[in-house]
C-alpha cells in the first residue's frame, strides 16, 4: 500500500469516528470508556417492590436525642437542620429542650446531640451526667462552639479532649484533614460566607481532627474533631455555622463520626439543568459578543456557546435538561396571551433533543406563579390575578409545546426566578398532568418573597422535589462547598447553568466567555474525577433515583466481621454509602462494593444493593 492510500485510509477512519460521535451524541447515547450506554437505563424504577422475602425485619435504625432551645431562634434553626439530616441518615431522633434534660435517661439513646449554644446557662443538671454517659459507651455530638465558658464547659472538657482553651476565634477560612465527607479531604474554602467563631483549643494527641479553623492572621484552631472516651466517643463541631441548610451535609458528616461503621442510602444523581433553554433570549442583540466576537447574540449561542456546552457533556457523558420558556411578555391575563413560533427556539429545542437530553417546562412566560406580594417589588414582576390563570398560562405552554416539539412530554418543572407559590404549585400540578419533578433550590439564603426551597424528598402528592443546589460556570468557594455538603449527605449533584452569565455583570463577574468556559470545565473535571461513580441523569430521571432511594428502608445489623441487610420496598437498585474502618466485601452477588474516598484505611464507600437481601463481609486490613 503506497503512503496515499494509507493517508487517504487515516482520514477515512477519522471520518468514521468522527461520525460515530455524532450519531451517539444525536442518539442520547453516551461514552462510558469502551462501552455505549443509553441514558435512559441508567435508572430502573420499578412499580412494585421485589417480592423476595426478608432475612432482617426487625427495626434497627439508631436513635437518638436532639437537645435544643426552643425559645432561640438559632438553636430552633439548627435542630431542625439536624433533624433533617438525621432522616435522610436513616436516625430515628426525639428532640428535647436542653432546660429538661434532668427528666431523661441518655442510655436510651444511641446518641445524643446538642444543638445549641446556650447550654452554659440552659443545662440544668450537670454535664458531668452527659459526660459520664459517653464514658459508658454512650455517643454525643456536640454540634456547636457553647456562647460561654464556665462550670458546665469546666466539668466536661477533659472529656472532650481538650487539654487547654483560650479565646474565640473568629475564623474565614475552613481546611478539610480528613475524609468528613467524600471528597473533602485535603480542601480548604475562605471567604466571608465562612466567617465564624470557634474556641480556640488545645487536643489530646489522640483526637482526630477532621477540619481547622483558620483567621485571616493564619491563626488557627481544630474546628471538627472526634475523641474517644472511656467506652464512648464525643464529636464537636467547634463553630456555630451548622444551623443553615448550606452545612446540612456537613453536620451529618459529624454525626457519622461518632461511629466506624455507618451506611445509609443515597440517590446517585449528577443531573445540570439549563435556565430558558429554549426561551427567546437567543434572539436578542449584545455588545458583549459582538466586540469580542463579532456575532450576533443567536450567533454567539449557535455558533460558541451551545457547541461548548455540548462538548463538555459529550466528554463526560453528562444530560442536560433543558426548561422551556415561550416567550418574555408580561401577560398574566389568559385572554391576552399570545406566542408566534420562533425558529431560534426551534432550532435549539430541536438540538437538545437529539442530543437526547430532556426538555423541561418553565414557564409560558418568565412571571413567577404567585399572587400579589409574592415576589420583592424591585423585580418588578407582574403577579398573577388566580390559580385559575397560572395554569391557563401552563396548558398555553403545553400547546406550544405540542405543536413546536411533538415528541416532548413536559414531565418536569423549575420555578422561574425560584419563585413559586401554594397557589402556583397546585397550578403547576393540575396544568401539567405528567409532571413528576419539581426543582426549586435547596439554600435558603434570606431571599424576601416566595423563594421556593426544598430538600430532596418526595411529596404527598408523589411528585420528586429535587432541588437546585449550585449554579454558575465559575463557582466560588461557597458553590463549591455546597455541592460537596450535598454528595456527602444525598448522594446528589443538582447544578444550574444561566447561558447568559456574560451579559450580567454579578453572574459573570466581567469575565469572558472562554473565561468562564475554561473554570467550568475545571469543575465539571474535578466533580468526575472526585466522584467518577456519579450517574448521569436527567431532571426525570433523577426524580427516579430519588423514588428509589426514599422509599427503601433498609434493616441493618451491624457486627464486628459483617453486615447484613435487607431493604424493604425496593423498586430498584439502591446506592449506599458505606463508611468504615474495615475492609468491605460483598458476600455473593446481591450488591456491589466500591471505595470512593481517596488513599486507604477509613473511608467511604458506595454499595449498590440489587436484591432485598445481602451480605458485606467486613475485613480487617
Amino acid at each position: 500500500m503506497n503512503r496515499n492510500c494509507k493517508n487517504l485510509m487515516v482520514l477515512l477512519g477519522v471520518c468514521v469516528a468522527f461520525a460515530v460521535v455524532i450519531l451517539i451524541s444525536n442518539n442520547g447515547m453516551t461514552l462510558r470508556g469502551l462501552a455505549l450506554q443509553p441514558a435512559s437505563e441508567a435508572v430502573a424504577l420499578v412499580d412494585q417492590a421485589d417480592a423476595e422475602p426478608l432475612q432482617a425485619t426487625e427495626a434497627t435504625s439508631p436513635r437518638a436525642l436532639v437537645l435544643y432551645s426552643p425559645r432561640r431562634q438559632d438553636s430552633v434553626e439548627y435542630e431542625e437542620n439536624v433533624r433533617i439530616a438525621l432522616e435522610h441518615l436513616r436516625i430515628e431522633a426525639d428532640t428535647l429542650e436542653l432546660a429538661r434534660t434532668q427528666s431523661v435517661s441518655y442510655t436510651d439513646y444511641d446518641m445524643v446531640i446538642l444543638a445549641s449554644t446556650y447550654w452554659e446557662e440552659e443545662l440544668t443538671d450537670s454535664a458531668a451526667r452527659l459526660m459520664n454517659y459517653v464514658e459508658d459507651g454512650g455517643k454525643l455530638l456536640l454540634a456547636t462552639v457553647p456562647e460561654s465558658i464556665g462550670a458546665q464547659f469546666d466539668a466536661g472538657y477533659r472529656r472532650m479532649g481538650i487539654v487547654d482553651y483560650g479565646d474565640y476565634l473568629n475564623y474565614n477560612t475552613v481546611t478539610f484533614a480528613q475524609e468528613l465527607l467524600p471528597g473533602l479531604a485535603g480542601r480548604s474554602f475562605a471567604g466571608d460566607t465562612f466567617s465564624d467563631v470557634a474556641l480556640s483549643v488545645t487536643l489530646e494527641n489522640s483526637a482526630c481532627v477532621y477540619a481547622w479553623a483558620e483567621d485571616p492572621e493564619g491563626r488557627r484552631t481544630p474546628l471538627i474533631w472526634s475523641y474517644d472516651c472511656g467506652r464512648g466517643r464525643v464529636t464537636v463541631f467547634n463553630s456555630t455555622s451548622g444551623q443553615g441548610d448550606f452545612w446540612r451535609g456537613i453536620v451529618a458528616g459529624c454525626v457519622n463520626t461518632l461511629s466506624d461503621t455507618v451506611m445509609y442510602p443515597v440517590i446517585n444523581a449528577l443531573c445540570l439543568f439549563i435556565d430558558d433553554f429554549p426561551s427567546p433570549q437567543y434572539e436578542s442583540e449584545s455588545d458583549v459578543v459582538r466586540q469580542e466576537y463579532n456575532r450576533s447574540a443567536r450567533e454567539f449561542y449557535r455558533d460558541i456557546w451551545w457547541p461548548d456546552m455540548l462538548q463538555i457533556a459529550n466528554a463526560y457523558g453528562d444530560v442536560y435538561t433543558g426548561l422551556f420558556v415561550a416567550t418574555y411578555n408580561a401577560e398574566t391575563a389568559p385572554a391576552q396571551q399570545t406566542y408566534t413560533e420562533s425558529s431560534t427556539e426551534l432550532y435549539f429545542g430541536n438540538s437538545l433533543l437529539k442530543n437526547g437530553y430532556e426538555m423541561g417546562a418553565h414557564g409560558y412566560n418568565h412571571q413567577p406563579l404567585t399572587l400579589a406580594g409574592g415576589t420583592p417589588d424591585e423585580l418588578h414582576y407582574t403577579p398573577w390575578d388566580s390559580e385559575q390563570d397560572m395554569a391557563a398560562s401552563l396548558q398555553t405552554l403545553r400547546d406550544i409545546t405540542a405543536r413546536m416539539f411533538p415528541s416532548v412530554t413536559l414531565r418536569s418543572y423549575v420555578p422561574p426566578s425560584n419563585y413559586l407559590s401554594a397557589e402556583g404549585r397546585r397550578a403547576v400540578v393540575q396544568a401539567l398532568p405528567d409532571l413528576e419533578v419539581i426543582s426549586g433550590i435547596y439554600t435558603n439564603e434570606e431571599e424576601e418573597g416566595q423563594v421556593y426551597v426544598q430538600d430532596f424528598t418526595v411529596a404527598e402528592d408523589g411528585i420528586a422535589e429535587f432541588p437546585r443546589v449550585t449554579s454558575g460556570m465559575a463557582p466560588d468557594d461557597y458553590e463549591q462547598m455546597s455541592a460537596l455538603s450535598a454528595l456527602g449527605l444525598y448522594g446528589a449533584f443538582s447544578h444550574f447553568i444561566h447561558p447568559d452569565d456574560i451579559f450580567d455583570a454579578e453572574r459573570g463577574g466581567g469575565k469572558s466567555w472562554g473565561e468562564l468556559y475554561r473554570s467550568y470545565c475545571a469543575w465539571m473535571g474535578d466533580i468526575h474525577e472526585t466522584f467518577p461513580w456519579l450517574r448521569a441523569l436527567s431532571a426525570t430521571e433523577a426524580g427516579d433515583a430519588l423514588r428509589i432511594c426514599e422509599a427503601a428502608v433498609p434493616h441493618l445489623v451491624f457486627a464486628e466481621d459483617r453486615i447484613t441487610g435487607s431493604v424493604e420496598n425496593l423498586l430498584g437498585p439502591v446506592s449506599f454509602y458505606l463508611k468504615t474502618d474495615r475492609i468491605p466485601k460483598a458476600a455473593d452477588d446481591a450488591c456491589t462494593i466500591r471505595r470512593i474516598s481517596a488513599g486507604s484505611g477509613t473511608g467511604y464507600y458506595l454499595v449498590t444493593v440489587q436484591r432485598p437481601n445481602f451480605t458485606i463481609r467486613l475485613v480487617t486490613a
